[in-house]
């Protein structure tokens, strides 16, 4: 009985085209959107340079500027159209070097540089400025001819690379995951419930049990299908690395899917039309979306709410599923994060066992 139940639902799931191409590509959408970002690559800005000298030491201070990859210079010989191309946002910053560099500098007398910025640009605007403060400081030395007491040996060690995709590939795979099995499975359960699927069913000698293992089962072998696409395109399309063992993260997808299941068997329940379960299950998923740390660590999150948002069921499988991807960690590292979602299992099948009628 068991198995032809899950046979029927396996076939059920691959007759609806559009519900199969929904939950195997609308997780895809976001592997290709955010594969194709460079996030870790950090953009050039334009710096207009306003020599006022034409000194020797001027146009040796602005040809090693020049060398710095995060500036882009160009030259500007009046300093009011620099100030209206960095009002109009043709410039990002612009650099005004005074008149009589080199007589001042041999002199001893102090020489300001002015560094004019727009002040919306506040990441891009701290890191102009402390690599411009530090170039500077190195030029003081070489002008005193001071010689550096402090030194310092760098050696290179092989270490994991990780970039932002990296980070964000698992928590995408616990996306498609998650939501398909608590919209899909929802919206499908209040499908056959209008469609009076259910009710036939209480002809039959199916029990409420038999009929949910089924439908559990056959979502979670479409929920591997989805982990797998996933991380394939992510691997094998953008570069994302996996550098702990693919069974410890098909075994989380498969525990942390019983949970979301379980949630769509609610939903369905609960919805007395899909429209009803469309919109109920969109309430549940879309909220651990965005606060279980999908596409940002939850610590970003204000106040108390990195530790609300971790009784989640979606922030427990990320952090397991991140530790294992990322750091090669095995499954047991993580008891707290397997055993609330355990808890997670154990609540939500009895709520859905006991709410799921056939009528």
């Amino acid at each position: 009985m068991l198995l032809s139940l899950f046979l029927a639902n396996l076939k059920m799931i691959a007759r609806n085209r559009q519900g199969l191409f929904w939950a195997l590509f609308y997780p895809l959408i976001f592997v290709v959107v955010f594969g194709l970002f460079r996030f870790d690559q950090m953009g050039t800005s334009t710096m207009a340079v306003v020599d006022k000298a034409q000194d020797p030491l001027s146009q040796e201070l602005t040809r090693n500027l020049g060398t710095m990859e995060l500036l882009k210079l160009e030259p500007e010989a009046d300093e009011a159209s620099a100030r209206q191309a960095l009002e109009d946002g043709k410039v990002d910053f612009v650099l005004v070097i005074p008149e009589g560099l080199a007589v001042g500098v041999q002199r001893g007398v102090p020489m300001p540089l002015t560094l004019l910025y727009d002040e919306a640009q506040m990441q891009m605007n701290q890191l102009v400025i402390g690599a411009i403060q530090q170039f500077l400081g190195q030029a003081n030395l070489a002008i005193q001819n001071a010689r550096p007491l402090l030194t310092m040996e760098a050696q290179g060690v092989r270490a994991r690379q990780m970039k932002y995709f990296d980070f964000i590939l698992p928590g995408l795979v616990g996306m498609g995951v998650m939501t398909y099995a608590i919209i899909g499975l929802g919206t499908n359960l209040a499908l056959y419930r209008e469609q009076k699927v259910l009710k036939r069913m209480l002809t039959t000698p199916v029990r409420v049990s038999s009929f949910f293992v089924a439908q559990v089962l056959a979502y979670l072998v479409l929920a591997l299908a989805q982990a797998a696409i996933i991380l394939a395109v992510g691997v094998f399309l953008f570069g994302a690395h996996i550098y702990g063992s693919v069974l410890w993260v098909f075994l989380l997808v498969l525990l942390a899917n019983i949970a979301f299941l379980n949630l769509g068997f609610i939903v369905g329940s609960l919805s007395k039309n899909v429209n009803a379960a469309n919109g109920l299950s969109n309430v549940i998923a879309m909220p651990m979306m965005f606060f279980s740390g999908v596409f940002f660590p939850t610590t970003s999150l204000p106040w108390i709410m990195p530790q609300v948002v971790k009784l989640l069921p979606l922030t427990p499988m990320l952090d397991a599923l991140r530790g294992v991807v990322l750091e090669a960690k095995p499954l047991w590292a993580f008891p707290w994060e397997l055993g609330l979602l355990g808890l997670w299992v154990l609540a939500t099948s009895v709520v859905a066992v006991r709410v799921f009628r056939f009528s």
